[in-house]
């Protein structure tokens, strides 16, 4: 595996990663001979294009409209759509089940589609945006919130 996909699989930053290959080179060495498909089977992870089984009953709500039940869903789209929700215990849920990394990506992807639009369509009217994602305060206030889990 690469670093990159290490970093992914196993929600490692990337600088924790660079210091394992110095000081802990035997681990380093093991994680890198593994096969990226292979390592994510073992450990059951999902990556962000992933379909799975999704169980509302682990969130406060479901966002699934089309069911009650289990269905099958993107995993970017279920971090994005509980991510809107802004509910604490769901995305401290997402974090649980995806891992940190993956949520922050999800949300920062987000929000940087948002602002390379310039603004936010809402009901055939469109709000022009000013300065930078990272600025946005409910950017800020979910970050804050995946930074906690």
């Amino acid at each position: 595996m690469t670093q990159q996909q290490i970093s992914k699989l196993l929600d490692v930053p990337d600088r924790t990663l660079r210091d394992w290959k110095k000081s802990r080179q035997r681990l380093y060495t093991l994680l890198e001979s593994l096969e990226y498909d292979e390592a994510k089977k073992k450990i059951n992870a999902v990556d962000i294009d992933d379909i799975i089984i999704f169980d509302p009953s682990a969130y406060s709500h479901n966002l699934f409209w089309q069911t009650n039940e289990q269905s099958e869903q993107n995993v970017y789209t279920i971090i994005s759509n509980y991510l809107s929700s802004m509910n604490e215990q769901d995305i401290q849920k997402l974090c649980e089940q995806f891992g940190k990394n993956m949520v922050k990506n999800v949300l920062v992807d987000k929000y940087k589609k948002i602002y390379s639009k310039g603004y936010i369509s809402t009901s055939g009217m469109d709000i022009p945006i000013n300065g930078t994602y990272n600025q946005n305060e409910m950017y800020r206030r979910l970050n804050g919130i995946i930074n906690d889990c």
